[in-house]
């Protein structure tokens, strides 16, 4: 009787245990499939500018962990405002936007399972939602706004990112340096990545990694155009949509438009959502 008893009860719990199982199974193996590689070759050589906004210090983290892994590398876009202020959009990409981790989803399971089901991976494995309407990984964007002092000196002022409802929210001087009074740091309060997280302290975070000259990067127009940037990371576009995706985007999706170019090339306009 009582390994009977045993046996019966063990029964919900397998129920749970296996689809937790194969969603941590499947993460392991699909953990970095999704980031984007560093560009191959020798960087080109960046302008003063340029060079001053890889070398400023950028940190991402979390209050809660979640599934999805950060990439290496920090990518950027830049725009000089009329008043000289110097707006840099930056894009974090994780490898993956699932519940799974230490947040009150993961613990209370089904609700969990529940998002996973459909909104990561269709019963755990076919693509869900999540990919269906944004594409492979997850992007995150985010943007700082810099004074310029002497010597080219960078000093943030304010930002923008996302909220967990993907609303953006508006970040004063005082967020981005809450954590670090040294080097501006983003951070997400959701299991879904959204950075623009409120309120921390410096003890708070569950991780954080910060980036630096080697680790922030012009955006490759290939990331843009493979990740279709042009319609996600809202607050990281600080150029139009389609200045994202570059020349490179001519040459793999597009429609001809009139006229050709000075080698007589015929010039397309890239396909975007603005």
């Amino acid at each position: 009787m009582p390994v009977r008893n045993l046996l019966s009860r063990s029964r919900p719990i397998a129920a749970l245990a296996v689809p937790l199982l194969a969603s941590f199974t499947l993460a392991s193996f699909t953990s970095r499939s999704a980031l984007p590689c560093p560009v191959a070759g020798a960087p080109a050589e960046p302008t003063e500018l340029g060079a001053a906004i890889e070398r400023q210090p950028i940190c991402v983290g979390s209050t809660v962990a979640s599934a999805g892994e950060l990439g290496d590398v920090l990518y950027y876009r830049s725009s000089v405002g009329e008043d000289g202020e110097v707006s840099v959009g930056y894009y974090a990409f994780f490898s993956e936007e699932r519940p799974w981790g230490n947040n009150w989803l993961t613990w209370t399971v089904l609700p969990a399972l529940a998002v996973d089901l459909v909104y990561t991976h269709a019963l755990l494995f076919a693509p869900g939602v999540q990919r269906a309407v944004y594409g492979k990984g997850d992007v995150e964007g985010f943007r700082i706004v810099y004074s310029v002092g002497e010597g080219g000196r960078l000093t943030a002022e304010r930002g923008a990112a996302d909220r967990g409802d993907h609303g953006e929210v508006q970040l004063e001087r005082s967020d981005l340096l809450s954590i670090d009074p040294e080097r501006p740091t983003v951070y997400s309060r959701w299991w879904s990545h959204q950075l623009g997280g409120r309120g921390a302290g410096p003890g708070d975070l569950a991780y954080r990694r910060c980036f630096g000259a080697g680790a922030i990067r012009p955006l490759p127009p290939d990331v843009a155009l493979d990740f279709r940037l042009d319609r996600r990371a809202a607050p990281a576009r600080v150029v139009p949509a389609a200045a994202l995706l570059g020349q490179l985007s001519a040459s793999r999706r597009g429609e001809p438009v009139d006229g050709g170019s000075a080698q007589g090339l015929v010039v397309r306009r890239p396909i975007v959502a603005l």
